[in-house]
């Protein structure tokens, strides 16, 4: 019988453990309740949503690094480049027909070249291999949209507040208040990449003899100098073209006989 009752104690002691309200100093949301009903505003526009080409530029970026080879070189073969971006952010300025475009990349190059394995008076013997190398590219261009083209579209949000007059009318109603605010979800302006142009100048270093015509080197000096040539878009609401339906032919004239 102590057991049941000790159990039945328990029991009863976790029913009004789950039953105990939250501490005063919790986070809690209570009584919510929907009032009514809401209307829609429907609106029919004659437009279309489709990317917008702000502006097409090209910018020039001069790149330098250090290329440490796993082995030796004899020579460059062969290079293959080409650039990717990871970050284009449009980001208006304080006139509305400016802006400043921040682009961040990297350029993914893969090197050929030979190395030494064995020499001679008259040759030198080795493997082909290849080094692929990320150098990182970043840069910051201005972009002024004309007043008569396409402009970035950008709609503020804003939030208002108001006071309420206290019942013996000189001062604020501290427990009441106004609030108000709208926001406006505009679309992101992204970035296409239209081409790339490089032209650059490797010196190799660590020069070291490895027979009595030939020197190895370690690692590459890149100057690379970049064109990259940027198309920035928006999605925007464009009006559709009204076109007139074409009048009808005039009937032919009869010639009356008398």
């Amino acid at each position: 019988m102590g057991n049941h009752d000790d159990q039945h104690e328990h029991h009863h002691n976790h029913e009004k453990d789950h039953k105990k309200k939250p501490p005063s100093n919790s986070c809690s949301v209570e009584s919510v309740r929907v009032f009514g009903t809401t209307t829609t505003d429907t609106v029919f526009p004659k437009t279309i949503k489709v990317p917008v080409t702000l502006a097409e530029i090209s910018v020039v970026v001069a790149v330098e690094a250090n290329i440490q080879l796993e082995k030796p070189a004899l020579e460059i073969i062969r290079v293959w480049k080409s650039a990717i971006l990871q970050q284009c952010e449009l980001v208006p300025t304080f006139n509305p027909y400016a802006a400043k475009l921040f682009v961040k990349g990297f350029i993914r190059k893969n090197i050929e070249y030979t190395t030494v394995d064995h020499t001679s008076t008259s040759s030198v013997c080795g493997d082909i291999r290849h080094m692929t190398a990320m150098i990182p590219f970043d840069f910051c261009t201005d972009i002024t949209f004309p007043q008569t083209g396409p402009s970035l579209q950008l709609s503020p949000d804003f939030s208002s507040s108001g006071e309420l007059l206290n019942q013996s009318g000189n001062g604020p109603l501290l427990n009441e208040g106004l609030f108000g605010n709208r926001q406006v979800y505009n679309e992101k302006p992204y970035c296409e990449l239209v081409y790339t142009e490089f032209t650059e100048l490797d010196i190799g270093h660590n020069l070291k003899h490895v027979s009595g015509f030939a020197q190895a080197f370690t690692s590459v000096q890149e100057n690379i100098v970049l064109k990259v040539g940027l198309k920035v878009l928006q999605i925007q609401q464009v009006p559709l073209p009204v076109i007139c339906p074409t009048p009808p032919p005039h009937p032919p004239h009869c010639k009356k006989k008398y």
